[in-house]
């Protein structure tokens, strides 16, 4: 059976979460997955989003603390729908966009006529973030912005 992408995601970080102390090198990880029936090329997607947080165990304690949230102002809330803030929010969560990617969209937000939604929001990503991107991180990105769990990779 084939896991999407984000289902691997998921997988890889909940085991480093369960597991701190054992689960930090890729090396480690990537053992671990091939173990479970991962195939490779998954691996190697999942492990490339996930990158960051694969840092040795000594160096966990200084980059652990995450960096200030900074919270939508009103009229960027305001300008927004609540399913295009939840798909910027998840895309933020699994790392697929930085937080300067995130102002970018957001300063871009403001200049819309109207309220941005899920359309908009695809327009933007396409156009600020997505050009630079490979065609898989592409689909990751559109999958999870659309809530959908299974991904084409």
């Amino acid at each position: 059976m084939k896991e999407s992408l984000v289902e691997l995601v998921d997988v890889i970080l909940k085991h480093i979460q369960e597991q701190p102390d054992r689960a930090r090198s890729e090396s480690g990880i990537r053992t671990w997955l091939a173990g479970q029936g991962y195939k490779k090329r998954d691996i190697d997607a999942a492990l490339k989003l996930v990158g960051a947080r694969m840092v040795p165990r000594y160096e966990v304690a200084q980059y652990s603390q995450p960096g200030p949230v900074r919270a939508l102002v009103e009229i960027e809330f305001h300008k927004m729908n609540a399913e295009a803030r939840d798909a910027l929010v998840r895309l933020e969560y699994y790392g697929l966009i930085s937080p300067q990617e995130r102002e970018t969209i957001l300063d871009q937000v403001i200049q819309f006529d109207g309220r941005v939604g899920l359309d908009e929001l695809d327009f933007l990503l396409s156009w600020l973030v997505c050009g630079y991107r490979d065609f898989e991180s592409q689909q990751t990105i559109y999958s999870v912005m659309e809530g959908q769990t299974d991904t084409f990779h």
